[in-house]
């Protein structure tokens, strides 16, 4: 806006990108991923920190899941279960 941003005021905004488009939930410790992407964005990207890990989701033409610090993690991506040590790429599911 003309006036900034309050940050604390974008908390919403994160939470419909990651809880909303990305489909970020944690069901019976397992935390999964479902990304979409809305039609008139070309991509977008967070860091969350999980259970003392530090991934990066990147949403384009394909998704990439990264971790950036911690110990290797079980998730799962579009409801298929992987080991996250390093870099993941897979396909954007339309």
């Amino acid at each position: 806006t003309e006036d900034g941003l309050h940050i604390t005021s974008m908390t919403g905004s994160w939470l419909a990108i990651v809880h909303g488009f990305a489909q970020m939930k944690t069901w019976d410790g397992q935390l999964s991923f479902a990304p979409f992407l809305p039609q008139a964005w070309t991509g977008y990207a967070f860091h969350i920190n999980y259970r003392g890990r530090l991934l990066k989701i990147s949403v384009g033409q394909e998704v990439k899941l990264e971790l950036l610090s911690g110990q290797a993690l079980n998730l799962e991506i579009y409801g298929e279960k992987i080991k996250l040590s390093n870099f993941v790429s897979v396909n954007l599911k339309k």
